[in-house]
């Protein structure tokens, strides 16, 4: 049969021409829904830039506050209370910012043992610069010179706090200790593709060691403050490397007096009375040591991570938590050297001061600079070196004994 004679036949076929006009009916009908959604899609990546913010972040509270202050409530009726004012509620809204339109929604994810909130902000523009300078202003001035605290404890992210930012020149630590950490840390924040050459992990952990009062939580305190970081506190270590990866490039994360928080893990696990279980209590107060080693150094370390660990009693740790690839810089802090002390004297006292001096930690000389005049605390240190603590124990003083003695053995 001609090629001509069978596409006649076909043609003429009602069922076969019925079908044909039905698919392609289907088919025309799906390519006009599709349409608008795909014009919408297209509108959307083109024209609108997309902010997303969890409450995980440090910048969410001030971020829901702005909005607020922003949206137009005519298409926004949705509020909630929350810190006994009315916020933004959950669901979606619009607003305007400087004269550029924005929608937003408002969630709430609960599959985690604490919900987390998220907002999604887009902005009517292209401009970065706009984002950039919202984020900026959301910002209120009293925060403007804080950095944010929060804390993580064994069922994760607890509510945290602003403290006010201080300069290194305000804490009374020997200069070449404040000298080592800025170095190190700057070069470590520029240091990504030194490490990416070498296939090293790029992460830094610092060890500050002394006796009490020395001031190593004023030393960090103040070096968050000069970086712009905010500090993330682990007050237990259970759960760490979670804790790990919730961190920015902002992040510092902090663990002070990690020999007591770490009580008697081992590489096992067990508890103090050697079981191969750990206790209760010892699974709230900690992890296997494994976990908490992994963390600091293994393949879920987060790039960027910046953790200071703090203790009084280095010996007391297992040597594979101070290890180099874990601990990278080992600091000791003891009591201030003379010229530090007479730097501080000049801070309280408006004057040179300081003749004759036995080396005192940071913490004793505020206390005597703050209830002394110069004079006397001047005949305070120039006596025999100065007046001693009472001693207990065989000469360790009452503070040093209560820390001792309260700390895992």
């Amino acid at each position: 049969m001609p090629i001509e004679s069978m596409f006649s036949a076909l043609g003429t076929n009602p069922l076969l021409v019925g079908g044909i006009g039905t698919v392609a009916f289907g088919a025309l009908m799906y390519v006009l829904r599709a349409v608008p959604q795909k014009l919408l899609d297209f509108v959307d990546r083109t024209f609108w830039t997309k902010l997303f913010v969890e409450s995980l972040s440090d910048e969410f509270r001030d971020i829901d506050a702005f909005i607020e202050g922003r949206r137009l409530s005519f298409f926004s009726r949705s509020l909630e209370v929350k810190d006994g004012t009315l916020k933004t509620g959950f669901g979606g809204g619009w607003g305007t910012y400087e004269g550029t339109l924005f929608k937003y929604s408002k969630s709430k994810s609960t599959q985690q043992i604490t919900p987390i909130e998220s907002i999604t902000v887009s902005f009517l523009t292209r401009n970065r610069g706009v984002i950039e300078n919202f984020i900026r202003d959301s910002r209120p001035a009293e925060h403007r010179n804080t950095i944010y605290v929060s804390l993580f404890n064994a069922s994760g992210n607890a509510r945290g706090l602003r403290r006010r930012k201080r300069g290194l020149d305000t804490v009374f630590v020997d200069q070449a200790i404040k000298d080592r950490l800025v170095e190190r840390m700057t070069w470590f924040l520029g240091a990504e593709d030194w490490h990416a050459a070498r296939g090293i992990p790029w992460k830094l952990g610092i060890m500050l060691h002394g006796p009490p009062g020395t001031g190593k939580t004023s030393l960090i305190h103040a070096l968050a403050s000069d970086f712009e970081f905010d500090i993330k506190y682990i007050k237990s270590l259970h759960g760490l490397g979670e804790a790990f990866r919730t961190g920015t490039r902002k992040d510092l994360f902090v663990i002070e007096d990690i020999d007591t928080i770490s009580g008697s893990l081992d590489r096992g696990g067990r508890n103090e009375n050697g079981s191969g279980r750990p206790s209760q209590d010892s699974a709230l107060r900690g992890s296997p040591l494994h976990e908490i080693l992994n963390s600091m150094d293994g393949i879920q370390t987060p790039d960027g991570l910046k953790f200071i660990v703090t203790t009084n009693h280095p010996g007391r740790l297992d040597p594979a938590i101070v290890r180099p690839g874990r601990i990278d810089d080992v600091i000791e802090i003891g009591p201030l050297s003379l010229a530090s002390a007479r730097q501080m004297f000049k801070a309280f006292y408006g004057r040179d001061g300081i003749g004759s001096y036995a080396a005192r930690t940071g913490a004793e000389l505020q206390q005597m600079f703050s209830t002394l005049s110069p004079e006397a605390a001047e005949a305070a240190l120039a006596s025999a070196g100065g007046p001693q603590p009472q001693r207990l124990n065989g000469g360790q003083s009452p503070l040093v004994a209560l820390a001792e003695a309260d700390a895992p053995q």
